[in-house]
């Protein structure tokens, strides 16, 4: 698993571009079916973190495709046979694309990030955007877990429900994810402004970023 934490981030950005396009190019339903059975097997054996929880939400996004673009379909004339193996497709279109940046999400750490864009000299505002937009979500799913995890310290039955009620449960928790996320917002832009954050100003990278990235000062590597 360190390994791929250290493996440059715009290769994983790349490989999982590669996957959604195989994902939305896949002429028939057995190859999306294999390659969302491929995704999910490279999630469970580079054992990211979090897993549970994306299958979980997986069979639910899977479930919420399926049903809704059968009864759209089956509105327009098709019968359910017909609707069936085209909306089970784009349902795995879905999976796969989001297996794969998940992946991505979580084995690039913010600094990793940080070093790859700034190793390939790319502006601050798209080195600003692309580390927070990776690195803010995994923090967001921290945040709902501890928020259900509040749930239940309060009395809250939110596993042993029907699936309907855990829905609403889980629902429940947008309104105080969403404080958080503002919270969250405000904090690092703060942080930001304290440490001097200027779009006009270049920046370099403090680590080697190659195929991988190391964290070790080039002083630091002469010494061993």
């Amino acid at each position: 698993m360190t390994w791929l934490n250290n493996v440059n981030f715009f290769i994983k950005v790349f490989v999982a571009f590669a996957i959604m396009g195989v994902a939305w190019l896949a002429p028939n339903l057995p190859m999306s079916l294999l390659l969302v059975v491929v995704v999910i097997g490279i999630l469970a054996v580079a054992r990211v973190p979090g897993f549970r929880g994306y299958l979980k939400g997986a069979a639910l996004l899977a479930g919420l495709v399926i049903i809704s673009w059968c009864l759209n379909l089956m509105l327009q004339g098709m019968s359910w046979m017909d609707a069936l193996p085209i909306a089970t497709k784009m349902a795995c279109r879905l999976i796969a694309t989001t297996g794969a940046f998940y992946f991505v999400m979580e084995t690039s750490t913010p600094g990793s990030i940080l070093s790859a864009c700034s190793a390939a000299r790319l502006p601050p505002m798209v080195t600003l955007v692309l580390s927070l937009t990776f690195g803010i979500i995994p923090m967001l799913r921290e945040e709902f877990e501890r928020i259900g995890d509040a749930q239940r310290a309060r009395g809250m039955e939110i596993d042993q429900v029907p699936f309907f009620t855990r829905l609403r449960f889980a629902l429940a928790r947008g309104v105080p994810l969403l404080v958080q996320a503002i919270r969250m917002a405000h904090a690092i832009s703060l942080a930001l402004a304290i440490y001097g954050f200027d779009t006009r100003q270049k920046r370099t990278t403090w680590r080697n970023v190659g195929l991988s990235v190391e964290p070790l000062l080039p002083f630091q590597e002469k010494a061993k």
